[in-house]
């Protein structure tokens, strides 16, 4: 009987194909990962590197550890007199740290800056409570301040408080902006390791489902976490609604529309008042031009927490923008300042609606209102400057901007205010140096661009003023100012002594 020869896909060899395949189908997901990744996770030192294995282990706790070893010798290049607190806080050095950071405040009282560095050291510390304190203080200075409500909802977690620090997380998270400090990334990253490492039952599974929300933002991989965890807190009945909230981002963030929706409409079943929920369904409906439905859901958010400055805001930017119905945002707004006097958020946005209906005059004092309760609002006084302009007040206008420049001094757009009143005065050297500083600074607004050209051409540079007038018809083929210029330049430019 003869033997039954051998198949060609069985074998040693046939092994040795597949042990490759499996190789090279993990190596392309591997760097599609790491391509994914955000460039934190990467550095050049011996720290870094075991910082990311330990990542990649999920041993998060022990990644953030090498990471602030890597920041710590980072920190010996920075030159001493760029150093401060929190510089100094980076070293490890948090004694020293502590005495520079009440320096700073000794010299600005109300600078958040130092306050956070504190919290910061408090955590470190184990003072939770103190980094409680702290956070609060930088939150009455600058509402939701991101690295403030990451330290807030840190603390609160290592005093058990999960309900609290999911709220302050939930706060930060329906902003698009992240933190600025990588220092309190790692002690979000450290905090996730150190409740995941607990027994399972023990596990606060909606605020881990938060956390690894806020850490898919700089590594997509989370999000497997995110859901899982947001499914163990609504099988828990542990903050289902917001668990849901959670699961409707990370479908929305991976293109699963449909799933994200039926996930916000089940997170209003359960608690009809969660404003994450119906902010979230609103924002699918605007998605689809549904604006009838979008007013309804904004709406009533608003109407659930009309005192929450967040939702307000988001009200008044759709009656404003979408529906044009000034008269409503001002009739809101009103009430918010006459609800609460101290609401400067409120003057802000009624000092909008007033400016947008032509009352500059009302304006001007509801943003005076507004800057009197947040003096280190660089953004309060261009808007100043700008109503001083409209009421023809240059002169105030001027110190307005100056104002707003000594607040921030990279604030483009007190620059372009300054421009402005040279051209007024046909100081055209002066407009000019003003607007280059304003460009140059980041402020490529397309009206800005348009008066930056015509600055050119009235120095008599017309090649400059072409090559810019070429960017803004790059940017805005039908701007009416643009093609108008270009065609007077590209015409008058012959006779001029400039060369091309």
């Amino acid at each position: 009987m003869p033997l039954p020869s051998r198949s060609p896909h069985s074998g040693p060899r046939a092994r040795l194909l597949i042990l490759v395949g499996i190789l090279v189908v993990a190596g392309v997901l591997a760097f599609d990962h790491l391509s994914r990744m955000d460039g934190r996770f990467f550095g050049r030192s011996l720290p870094a590197a075991r910082a990311l294995v330990h990542y990649f282990v999920a041993d998060y706790r022990g990644a953030a550890r090498f990471y602030r070893v890597d920041l710590a010798r980072r920190t010996v290049a920075v030159p001493a007199d760029e150093a401060w607190s929190w510089t100094t806080m980076m070293s490890g050095n948090l004694d020293r740290a502590t005495s520079e950071a009440n320096a700073e405040l000794r010299r600005v009282p109300d600078d958040p800056a130092p306050l956070l560095t504190r919290a910061e050291i408090a955590l470190a510390a184990g003072h939770p409570s103190t980094a409680i304190e702290l956070a609060e203080r930088v939150l009455r200075i600058q509402r939701d301040d991101y690295d403030a409500l990451l330290v807030l909802a840190v603390a609160r977690s290592r005093q058990e408080r999960f309900d609290d620090a999911v709220e302050a997380l939930k706060r930060a998270l329906r902003y698009e902006r992240t933190e600025q400090r990588i220092t309190v990334f790692l002690s979000v990253l450290e905090l996730t390791g150190e409740l995941e490492r607990r027994a399972s039952a023990s596990r606060p599974a909606c605020l881990l489902a938060h956390l690894h929300r806020y850490l898919r933002i700089y590594d997509p991989s989370h999000a497997t976490a995110a859901v899982r965890y947001a499914r163990r807190a609504i099988a828990a009945g542990d903050r289902p609604d917001d668990a849901y909230v959670t699961l409707a981002i990370v479908h929305t963030k991976q293109g699963y529309r449909r799933a994200a929706f039926e996930a916000f409409r089940r997170a209003v079943e359960v608690n009809p008042r969660n404003t994450a929920a119906l902010l979230g369904s609103a924002r699918h409906h605007a998605d689809r031009g549904e604006l009838a439905d979008e007013y309804r859901l904004t709406k009533l958010a608003f109407d659930v927490t009309p005192a929450d400055a967040f939702v307000a805001a988001t009200f008044h930017d759709l009656v404003m923008s979408k529906l044009g119905d000034y008269r409503q945002a001002r009739a809101m707004a009103e009430v918010a300042v006459s609800t609460n006097s101290s609401d400067a958020e409120g003057w802000w946005r009624l000092a909008h609606v007033m400016s947008s209906m032509g009352d500059h005059r009302g304006a001007l004092t509801a943003y005076q209102r507004a800057a009197t309760l947040k003096p280190r609002v660089a953004q309060l006084q261009v808007n100043i400057g700008h109503m001083l302009v409209a009421l023809d007040r240059r002169i105030e206008a001027r110190a307005a901007y100056l104002r707003a420049i000594a607040l921030d001094p990279v604030t483009p757009e007190a620059h372009y205010g300054l421009g402005r009143i040279h051209g007024h005065e046909q100081r055209w050297a002066d407009a000019l140096r003003e607007y280059e500083v304003g460009y140059a600074l980041g402020g490529r607004g397309i009206e800005h661009v348009v008066g930056l050209c015509e600055l050119y051409w009235e120095t008599e540079q017309a090649a400059r003023a072409d090559a810019c007038l070429v960017e803004v018809l790059t940017r805005e083929p039908d701007n009416l100012r643009g093609q108008a210029l270009l065609e007077h330049v590209r015409a008058a430019s012959p006779r001029m002594s400039v060369s091309r």
